[in-house]
């Protein structure tokens, strides 16, 4: 079996992957395997894929916890030695997102799932700031999107 070369893999066509699936943490994995095999696509080394796999992690997390009434949306593109990956969560089909609000020991749960969920993200900040070339949130059309860009061989470290 013959080893794949660089010009075998890496091309400078723009490549649009777009992934869509129900809330669940065990689905992830797929948007990791997708960041994976379009960073290879760019021509990546082995460092910097792992590097972009741990990012699609820290940024699927950037909306706080993955619950079943969310829908996750990935759109990754490839654009010579660059990646992008943006992600929208979304409300499940048929469903409104709505307040949980439980009382417990005279804090609501909710509160506390915010105040965990503030420190998560912090850190998730600087996680994303050692992965990736660069990293964000914007507001459009379909509300809130994280997203985040890595370059080929650019590392920071």
């Amino acid at each position: 079996m013959n080893a794949l070369s660089d010009e075998d893999v890496w091309t400078s066509a723009r490549e649009v992957v777009e992934l869509s699936f129900p809330g669940s943490v065990d689905f992830v994995v797929i948007a990791r395997f997708t960041a994976a095999a379009i960073g290879a696509r760019a021509g990546f080394d082995l460092d910097d894929i792992e590097d972009i796999r741990l990012a699609v992690d820290e940024l699927s997390i950037s909306f706080g916890p993955i619950d079943t009434d969310s829908c996750l949306r990935y759109q990754f593109v490839r654009d010579g030695d660059a990646v992008t990956v943006r992600f929208t969560r979304e409300p499940a089909a048929g469903r409104v997102a709505g307040d949980k609000e439980v009382k417990e020991s005279g804090v609501t749960q909710s509160r506390r799932a915010l105040a965990n969920w503030m420190q998560a993200r912090e850190l998730s900040a600087v996680l994303l700031d050692e992965l990736v070339t660069s990293h964000g949130r914007e507001i459009s059309d379909a509300g809130s999107v994280a997203w985040l860009m890595k370059r080929r061989g650019r590392r920071i470290r």
